[in-house]
């Protein structure tokens, strides 16, 4: 949500103490070594088959992309017990997940390594349409049911050429379930630790040339906090008509509706202390509540054999709202409407290049977004104002590839953006701070690619691309302190912020040349050019001059008996200030470190797992200078066991099997000398009945 007031209450990013398991590391690195220079992956028996549609923006075989890709399919999602989009991302190597309430309504998901402002450098899309706010919020994690999800396609690397803004990190496309075969309805219900109760009703099936799914779904839970509640629903729909040979009509569609509560941060020295309990709320009467709905059309037209036009089109209306209580009568709300109208036509010809196979696509992208945002409250007087923004994309691009030799594939792309930002602010109590203002931006971004495949069991990629990410209207806005504690109120536009710009080298391999050991090895580097970051002592957003970031990720997979498997994964991120007042300090918010385990068996109508996650130290946000104590690292166990009997499913999950005390985010308040935390749930307890009829 763009706001003209930026509460201190909501935008506050904090985490709680837990306690280092360097052995944990230890044991991971030591299994690495034995397996020496044997590649790997994770999830499953590595397979280069595998179609994604991030990498090219068209449906691509796995061992073709030219990054780092990961696929997490339906299966995988429910044996892991995964309650929210949030649970999807826990194990994956170089993916941080950004929990401040414990539920995915303020979630963020962060790729290699961009700390606060990770959600305006992770692009989200659903079925190839963003999802992505163009505020500060990113994506809403919490509009997207997870059992309607056939898979995850987690692209690791600038993804600007194919997607534009907000993708310089890389992109998330979560590919909902498509109808097939005979009607099948399928009926669950979960429930669980503090209250949580989640019916789902699905229907799907395809007969001649239409396919259709629909999804129905209710989420209740108390949360783990006081004042910690949320409750949504959700109505999705995915279609699809074959009205002939050559044309194909996709239509996807849904309803969100949420309301949830604003516990407030919790101070790290007052949890030391014993003065507050982790479950405490410093808001308790504090909540928000969102109204979304979507709808995306998409003809697909065969003009030839090998040329096919793609004319997408979708609208999205999104209402917010938000009210803070001071108490004694004092009070802030603010309700915004984002509409989103967004027209991406797209034409794809595979036709032979001199006797070489040969891919281009070329297409466009427009996008706008009318908001209108409006405010009121009283403390130490009235406030009350309007504001409304107009922001449009316009983007061409090309994207070529051709296979000089069966084996080898070289791609080549190219995008260019315009993004203009019309503001009108009106404040009626203080007319002095109306203002209006239009602001523009406009990059390129390419890629570079090669990818060869080793004897169809293995493949090795290179990739060295540039990325732009635009600020958001909440960050060339600059504020300042307002009467009311916590509030503040824009000053001027700030029309100095400048476009971040990314470039990056991605190396890898992936390999499937065993049943035993499979898997995938990734080395990338990065360099940036004025980062976006806010700054607690100006009240504005400011650029960074330069900024790096080099790691791996590395993934195994073990198949050590029938029905017995071990994934291994490990990541390693730095992401460092190149130069500067905070030269060779880490960016905040960044662990080093990450490694995952899991050991799954499966027996007879049986499957049991059990899997554990290390997040390694990382410094609060806005501790620049890297001069306050580190959030410790910490380690969480999962465990789950399923059931099949007939057409019935049950699986009982355990999170955070030992209890461990820790928070995934944190923010230092100088003015206060302390870090502000919000404690992640404890342990928890699911049980999930499946029951499907048909299929």
């Amino acid at each position: 949500m763009w706001n003209p007031f930026v509460n201190v209450r909501n935008k506050k990013r904090l985490p709680v103490s837990g306690t280092h398991t360097g052995p944990f590391v230890m044991a991971l690195a030591l299994l690495y070594c034995i397996a020496g220079a044997a590649p790997a992956l994770a999830q499953e028996p590595y397979r280069l088959d595998e179609v994604v549609v991030t990498a090219s923006r068209i449906e691509t075989p796995l061992a073709e992309a030219p990054a780092n890709v990961t696929v997490i399919t339906a299966d995988q999602i429910r044996e892991m017990g995964a309650q929210t989009l949030v649970d999807v991302f826990q194990q994956e190597p170089g993916v941080f997940t950004q929990n401040v309430l414990g539920n995915p309504k303020t979630a963020t998901i962060d790729i290699r390594g961009y700390g606060e402002a990770a959600p305006q450098n992770v692009l989200f899309l659903v079925n190839g349409r963003r999802i992505n706010s163009i505020d500060l919020s990113g994506a809403d994690l919490a509009q997207i049911p997870v059992d309607a999800i056939e898979r995850v396609e987690v692209y690791r690397g600038p993804a600007s050429v194919l997607f534009g803004d907000n993708a310089p990190a890389g992109a998330v496309n979560i590919i909902l379930k498509a109808g097939e075969g005979p009607p099948k309805l399928s009926v669950a219900t979960t429930a669980g630790s503090y209250n949580f109760f989640k019916p789902e009703v699905m229907f799907s099936g395809s007969q001649d040339r239409f396919s259709y799914m629909t999804s129905v779904s209710d989420l209740d839970t108390d949360g783990y906090r006081h004042n910690n509640a949320l409750h949504e629903k959700d109505l999705l729909g995915n279609f699809s008509f074959d009205v002939s040979d050559s044309l194909k009509l996709k239509l996807t569609t849904g309803l969100h509706t949420d309301s949830y509560g604003l516990p407030g941060p919790l101070y790290w020295s007052a949890l030391r202390q014993g003065i507050v309990d982790p479950k405490d709320s410093t808001n308790p009467n504090d909540t928000a509540s969102t109204n979304d709905n979507f709808f995306d059309f998409v003809p697909e037209i065969k003009l030839r054999d090998d040329v096919v036009l793609s004319l997408g089109a979708s609208y999205r209306d999104r209402h917010t709202a938000y009210y803070y209580d001071y108490g004694a009568g004092n009070y802030y709300e603010a309700k915004s409407e984002i509409q989103t109208y967004a027209f991406t036509p797209k034409m794809v010809v595979s036709t032979p290049i001199g006797g070489m196979k040969n891919v281009f696509v070329i297409g466009s992208d427009y996008d706008r977004y009318p908001t209108t945002v409006s405010s009121s409250g009283q403390y130490f007087g009235p406030s009350q104002s309007t504001g409304n923004i107009d922001k449009r994309d316009f983007a061409g691009y090309a994207d070529e590839k051709i296979y000089p030799l069966s084996d080898l594939a070289l791609e080549a792309g190219y995008r260019r953006q315009k993004s203009t930002f019309d503001v009108d602010y009106r404040d009626f109590v203080n007319p002095v701070l109306s203002q209006t203002g239009t602001s523009g931006y406009e990059r390129d971004a390419y890629r570079l690619s090669a990818n060869y495949s080793i004897l169809g069991k293995a493949n090795v990629f290179a990739s060295y691309g540039k990325g732009f990410r635009f600020p958001t209207p909440d960050e060339f806005i600059e504020y300042g302190y307002s009467p009311a504690p916590g509030l503040f109120v824009p000053t001027r536009l700030n029309t100095s912020l400048k476009p971040q710009t990314t470039e990056e080298l991605d190396l890898g391999i992936r390999s499937n040349p065993w049943h035993k050991v499979t898997g995938a090895f990734t080395y990338f580097q990065s360099r940036n050019r004025d980062e976006m970051y806010y700054n607690p002592l100006t009240y504005a957003n400011e650029n960074y001059d330069k900024t790096k970031r080099q790691g791996i990720e590395s993934t195994l997979f073990f198949n050590l008996a029938t029905g017995l498997t071990l994934n291994l994964t490990y990541s390693y991120t730095e992401a460092l200030f190149d130069g500067g007042q905070f030269g060779g300090n880490r960016i905040p918010l960044v662990p080093e470190n990450k490694a995952s385990a899991k050991l799954s068996y499966a027996v007879s109508d049986w499957t049991f797992s059990l899997s554990s996650v290390y997040t390694g130290e990382r410094y609060a946000i806005s501790d620049q200078p890297n001069a306050q104590e580190q959030l410790p690292g910490y380690t969480t166990f999962d465990t789950s066991v399923g059931y099949r009997w007939n057409r019935l499913t049950a699986l009982f999950t355990v999170k955070n099997l030992t209890d461990k005390r820790y928070s995934e985010y944190g923010v230092y308040s100088p003015s206060v000398n302390d870090i502000a935390l919000y404690p992640s749930p404890g342990r928890q307890f699911f049980l999930t009945l499946r029951y499907t009829l048909g299929g």
